[in-house]
């Protein structure tokens, strides 16, 4: 008798309530992804007002409204169409979970490729001048002390580039719609995280650290490219330790 996987819980509740359609429509993800964004940038902007006084509650809602004017308005578009009109992403729902080992194994490779291929596209961004200076130059607008919508402030090209880039193991690979889910919305929280202007113990030790992606929007000779892990700075000469 096959064993039944400890994500089956969850995997059942999903599926209860919102059916195998809600799950093969792109709606899902795209769910996943909006609370990837709004989760942490709600949290760290109550930080930013009410704990540290870092912003006034104007400050903030300025730099929110200038980084989700149009992205806020067309993932409330979005998700109204996809939930009114069903489109099919999978051809077939799983009833299984995904075994813990296959969970943790392709959201580890989630994280790991879409880090490897972020990075090179981010130096490719900075690299060639006439893409840095129409596109990429709108996110570096925004310098340190960055805020948790910093991450949010890109050109629409860059918004659609990057977002392949992340999660490029999800659409590439077969994987299963549950691990696909959870690693959009971790890969996208900690893209918000990694731009939240605050040492993060712990969280500091796995992730790339927003003090040091501070330096990489103070420096004119880009460093600290990763916005997700620091592995690929480390390997290939980009990193620069924040003190």
């Amino acid at each position: 008798m096959e064993a039944v996987s400890v994500l089956q819980p969850l995997w059942d509740w999903c599926l209860s309530h919102l059916g195998p359609e809600g799950i093969a429509s792109p709606a899902f993800l795209l769910t996943a992804v909006v609370a990837g964004v709004y989760l942490p940038g709600i949290v760290f902007s109550f930080v930013d007002v009410a704990v540290t006084g870092r912003l006034t509650l104007a400050q903030c809602w300025s730099v929110y409204w200038r980084a989700m004017k149009w992205y806020g308005s067309f993932y409330v578009v979005a998700m109204v169409v996809l939930w009114a009109f069903p489109m099919t992403l999978l051809s077939s729902v799983p009833a299984a979970a995904p075994s813990a080992f296959e969970f943790s194994l392709d959201l580890v490779l989630y994280f790991l490729l879409g880090d490897l291929v972020s990075y090179f596209w981010h130096r490719f961004e900075h690299r060639f001048r006439r893409y840095m200076t129409k596109v990429h130059y709108y996110h570096h607008v925004d310098t340190p002390p960055l805020t948790i919508w910093t991450a949010m402030v890109v050109h629409p090209i860059e918004g659609v580039s990057v977002f392949a880039c992340f999660h490029i193991y999800g659409i590439l690979f077969p994987i299963h719609p549950l691990t696909f889910a959870v690693g959009a919305f971790s890969v996208t929280a900690v893209n918000m995280i990694t731009h939240c202007g605050y040492r993060l113990p712990v969280y500091d030790w796995f992730f790339a650290t927003s003090r040091e992606h501070d330096l990489h929007h103070a420096r004119r000779e880009p460093r600290n490219i990763s916005v997700m892990l620091s592995i690929c700075d480390r390997l290939f000469g980009t990193f620069e330790k924040a003190r």
